[in-house]
């Protein structure tokens, strides 16, 4: 996470960023471009981040702007950056090190990256992507889950699926296998490779956008040059149009993203337009340097000047998202960027701490569909919650002891995690520390929605299966909200109380057994 230290009228206060990377690769690509393993070391997209890391102190050491005072929102004020593990992933990997087995490796591993918290990956024009004869990209879409739905890369990649809309009802089939079979999260189109640029605003893509609005999908678009934008910009008009006569309740769901919209069209306000319309997001990549600074400042003042947050209610950067392109676009690329985000300059110019939450991670989460749908157990069994209570010992800490029994889990090859989401606190503010885990049961193959909620720091914490009749609160519980009252209640009746790691690990191994 990136983490802000903010000193205003003599008080102190520390805001933590959840930092996404949305857009990168993973496969081989007919053209040469290879990212078949994350975790490659030099290679991999996990040390692509990690320089990008370094890049970045690199520059803070020679710049000075590590530290500065500007005027955030009227006040003078002093910014500090510095880069935070996530609470939750750091804890877990600190006790797979402890544990000395599986995975022991991965809390060192990821002390060099842990400024980026998740990037979306989707695939390639891979070279074996025709395997299978179901779609085009079937084999490409396996291989992304099998990725993105397994501990540890389920930690920090966000899967995303590929297809090709002149497939037709295969195309929109793949969308239905890719969400409901693979656990995918999100869709990749890409016109110009496919061949289909001239055909944007034909019904076959359009065809694909109702389907992934269906399982509240968002979808990016790779474009070249400023047609393609504009093109897409009337395919979303067109989708949004169906949508409102024959599905108006998809209509939320319907999220397209148009890549690479801001290099080269600085100051074009018909691009600008393209992107600042309901349902459309623009991803960042291949902007950077002054550039960077440059389109900030200029759509900044455009969309204020033209009064655009009427559009819809949305301000200015939440239309935006970082993006690296990655392997196409190395570290200097991806650091040239994000500094034009975190820089002097942009809080000179009229930058907000909000602003920066935004573009670098908070609009990206919003557009999973795990925060846009009722996330429910399916076929889930009878189980019982864990209550582990620490309240009488001052030694001990109830957080740190769930993650404790769950490490030993993993290390114990009884549960994979196939992706964690991040809980807010009673908005888009995000918790640290509470998580909402989709886990596999590696004995019965069963998939278990756990949450884990820190009653009371570090002296309650509640280990607790997705009730279906509640769902999911992505903005969090507290014990004496009415509204919460019944989900409670739901729960401890089927409670187990534990004291120690011993008592937490006889629950759950009634679980993952």
């Amino acid at each position: 996470m990136l983490t802000a230290t903010i000193e205003q009228n003599g008080k102190k206060r520390i805001e933590h960023i959840f930092v996404i990377d949305a857009h990168s690769h993973i496969g081989q690509d007919v053209d040469g471009a290879t990212m078949m393993n994350p975790l490659a070391p030099g290679t991999g997209t996990f040390d692509f981040w990690g320089n990008v890391q370094g890049r970045i102190q690199t520059d803070w050491a020679k710049t000075g702007e590590q530290s500065f005072t500007s005027t955030i929102e009227g006040v003078p004020s002093r910014l500090t950056w510095s880069f935070t593990p996530y609470p939750f992933t750091e804890k877990l990997y600190a006790e797979l090190e402890s544990l000395g087995k599986t995975h022991s490796d991965l809390k060192e591993k990821s002390k060099f990256y842990s400024f980026i918290d998740q990037g979306v990956v989707f695939p390639f024009q891979d070279v074996f992507r025709d395997k299978h004869p179901e779609a085009l990209y079937r084999a490409s879409n396996i291989n992304v889950s099998r990725f993105t739905t397994r501990f540890p890369f389920s930690m920090k990649l966000i899967g995303y699926a590929r297809c090709d809309p002149m497939e037709g009802q295969r195309a929109v089939n793949e969308v239905n296998y890719a969400r409901e079979e693979l656990g995918l999260r999100g869709l990749k189109l890409h016109p110009r490779s496919e061949r289909w640029i001239d055909d944007i605003k034909t019904g076959l893509p359009l065809n694909v956008l109702l389907e992934a609005a269906k399982f509240s999908m968002p979808v990016i678009f790779d474009t070249r040059g400023r047609k393609s934008i504009l093109d897409i910009a009337e395919l979303i008009k067109s989708a949004r149009t169906v949508l409102l006569q024959q599905n108006p309740e998809r209509l939320p769901h319907l999220k397209v993203i148009i890549a690479h919209f801001a290099q080269g069209n600085i100051g074009d306000h018909e691009v600008y337009n393209a992107i600042v319309q309901p349902n459309t997001y623009g991803d960042l990549s291949m902007l950077h340097g002054e550039g960077a600074g440059n389109f900030f400042e200029d759509f900044r003042k455009w969309f204020k000047s033209h009064n655009k947050f009427n559009v819809d209610k949305r301000d200015w950067s939440e239309y935006l998202l970082y993006a690296s392109d990655y392997p196409y676009f190395g570290d200097v690329h991806a650091e040239k960027l994000l500094i034009y985000v975190i820089n002097k300059r942009f809080f000179d110019t009229g930058g907000k701490i909000q602003d920066v939450r935004n573009i670098l991670g908070l609009n990206q989460l919003k557009l999973l569909p795990e925060y846009n749908l009722p996330q429910i157990q399916k076929n889930r069994k009878s189980f019982f919650s864990t209550t582990i209570s620490t309240l009488t010992n001052n030694n001990i800490n109830s957080y740190d002891l769930a993650i404790k029994a769950l490490a030993e889990l993993i290390a114990k090859n009884k549960i994979d995690i196939k992706r964690f989401c991040v809980q807010f606190d009673k908005d888009w503010n995000i918790s640290n520390r509470d998580v909402l885990l989709s886990l596999v049961n590696s004995n019965t193959k069963e998939d278990i929605s756990l949450l884990l909620i820190n009653l009371i720091k570090d002296k309650l914490t509640l280990l607790a299966p997705l009730d279906n009749k509640y769902g999911w609160n992505k903005f969090g519980y507290k014990i004496f909200n009415p509204k919460d009252r019944a989900f409670f209640n739901s729960i401890f009746k089927q409670n187990y109380l534990a004291a120690d790691l011993d008592q937490t690990l006889n629950t759950l191994n009634t679980i993952f057994t």
